[in-house]
């Protein structure tokens, strides 16, 4: 049995997210990925049993480390337009520090045998947590997770990926803020 190699494998990860970039969940063949990594395609299968592996594996790696990535900023005691605040601004600054990863992310987020295999409502469990502690004292509207998440967090993720077309992206960020807080706070 073959050893597994740290490095090798991050090559395969990179070479596989900047390949579905590139050509898409369909396009990005084994094949394709090995040639791109500079491996074999029997050594993809050293580290993952199948392609839908691998992309569950590192759909899931990623997609916590960006809510790690939030959790940071977050904690209980502050106010609820600070909340509303920190989440979008960290979920902005995690979209334009790791870029490829966020594209990469919100691509795999979109296919259903990929969140079939990876449930990624796990990841952020601790965030909405925090999001219902403030419904129940009242201080954020009792609207649905999933129509929080809508609101909150893809208008951020639209103008993290379409910041170039914002002649002053941070007075934007600040009127979305301020809307968020109009919208989510009593």
């Amino acid at each position: 049995m073959r050893t597994k190699d740290i490095q090798k494998q991050k090559r395969i990860k990179d070479a596989m997210i900047s390949l579905i970039l590139k050509e898409g969940i369909n396009g990005a063949s084994v094949a394709k990925i090995a040639k791109e990594a500079g491996v074999s395609p029997a050594t993809i299968y050293v580290y993952y049993d199948s392609k839908e592996d691998m992309l569950a594996e590192v759909f899931s790696e990623y997609a916590h480390s960006s809510y790690r990535y939030l959790s940071r900023y977050l904690c209980s005691d502050m106010s609820g337009e600070d909340l509303i605040e920190t989440l979008i601004r960290s979920t902005y600054g995690y979209a334009c520090e790791h870029e490829e990863i966020f594209s990469f992310v919100e691509q795999c987020s979109c296919c259903p045998t990929i969140q079939e295999s990876v449930f990624a409502g796990d990841c952020c469990m601790d965030i909405f947590d925090l999001i219902h502690a403030y419904q129940r004292k009242g201080v954020i509207r009792k609207y649905s997770d999933q129509n929080i998440t809508a609101v909150l967090f893809a208008p951020v993720k639209y103008m993290a990926m379409n910041r170039s077309h914002y002649p002053d992206p941070e007075e934007s960020l600040e009127e979305l803020i301020a809307m968020m807080q109009r919208l989510l706070l009593y």
